[in-house]
């Protein structure tokens, strides 16, 4: 056994992704950009995909069209597409997924789910794994599950439990060179974060948008923007994930389930830098914060505010191209420490100030 009969076994990007990109230039005729100019469309149907999981979830149209729009104009996805890679195809097919399991009878979507599943091992199998724990999340121990749960049940005797039986049997004993045996990790450069919590940091809100130096010259500074509404997720997703959680009829409940899953899996493998895997997580907890939010835009908008600014004084802090000496650090800190209280006297009395007019009015 060789390392590279793993992703024979379980499936990967090695087999799925040139073969996807194979068929698209079948299809076009063309060449390899007009392969990756359909796979960009065929990604981009999961706004589409997006926009029906909130109709389904009864949030009103505004708030669907809001969720599509996000997801169409991701900076992460748009990013991806723009090279030809695979993550917002996979991203597509994670939310049809979701739709089938939202919207069609559980036998049938049983039946979308294991297809799904089948083609995300051969794509990315810890997308696979967000599809099978969200589809756990619509089980009902009623009469007509049966049906559905015998579909899952033999699907994966027949298709997914003889490439795991095969991989666990192997693992301790495969060598990847003479002595370096296989590790638990995202591959080369990966920074499991398990082994390494250290980089924690770098998973929540890296790649970060205040790095200016000469080292930052490469196309992943277009994620800088995708880092800012990541941050802004993170800080408004507590609240939209309760939310999200009591919502068992749409899709809340089941996204929740899905995404921690693939969360679990991702800190274990990849973590860290490895941007391109943490875009699912990006689009499925923004979708989230759109549609379960309690709070209106302004009263959202005023918290983000709020929470980019201390952000904002970190990185002042923590940037050696904002602040480059001890003595820039140490004023950035004074100024900072004079702009917060003068910022709260001001919101207070704003506050009182508009008290008092409603009052009057």
């Amino acid at each position: 056994m060789e390392a590279s009969n793993v992703s024979g076994l379980v499936g990967s990007e090695v087999w799925g992704y040139p073969a996807i990109m194979a068929l698209c230039r079948l299809l076009t005729g063309g060449g390899w950009l007009a392969a990756k100019t359909v796979l960009a469309l065929l990604a981009a149907t999961g706004a589409v995909a997006a926009y029906g999981l909130a109709l389904t979830s009864g949030r009103g149209r505004k708030r669907a069209v809001a969720a599509g729009l996000m997801v169409g104009a991701s900076p992460s996805l748009l990013l991806w597409d723009a090279w030809g890679l695979k993550d917002g195809l996979t991203t597509s097919i994670v939310l049809w997924s979701l739709l089938v399991q939202t919207r069609a009878r559980f036998s049938i979507a049983c039946v979308g789910t294991m297809l799904s599943i089948y083609a995300c091992l051969y794509l990315r199998p810890a997308a696979a794994l967000f599809l099978a724990v969200a589809l756990l999340a619509r089980v009902r121990f009623r009469r007509e599950y049966l049906a559905g749960f015998l579909v899952v049940v033999g699907a994966a005797a027949l298709f997914v439990l003889p490439r795991l039986m095969t991989l666990v049997g192997i693992v301790d004993s495969l060598q990847v060179h003479d002595g370096t045996r296989l590790g638990f990790s995202g591959g080369y450069g990966s920074q499991n974060l398990l082994h390494h919590p250290q980089y924690l940091v770098t998973l929540l809100l890296g790649p970060f948008p205040w790095e200016f130096g000469p080292e930052t010259a490469v196309p992943e500074r277009w994620l800088y923007l995708g880092t800012i509404i990541w941050i802004a997720s993170l800080f408004l997703g507590p609240t939209a994930l309760r939310r999200a959680w009591a919502d068992t009829a749409g899709v809340g409940r089941a996204a929740v389930m899905g995404a921690s899953a693939y969360a679990a899996a991702y800190l274990a493998t990849f973590g860290g830098a490895f941007y391109r895997q943490r875009s699912l997580l990006e689009c499925v907890l923004l979708i989230l914060v759109v549609l379960y939010l309690p709070l209106s835009p302004a009263r959202a908008m005023m918290r983000i505010h709020v929470w980019l600014a201390a952000i904002a004084a970190v990185a002042v802090v923590h940037s050696p191209h904002l602040t480059p000496t001890t003595w820039s650090k140490y004023l950035a800190v004074c100024v900072m420490g004079l702009a917060v209280p003068l910022a709260f006297m001001y919101g207070l009395r704003h506050g009182a100030a508009r008290r008092f007019r409603e009052r009057h009015t």
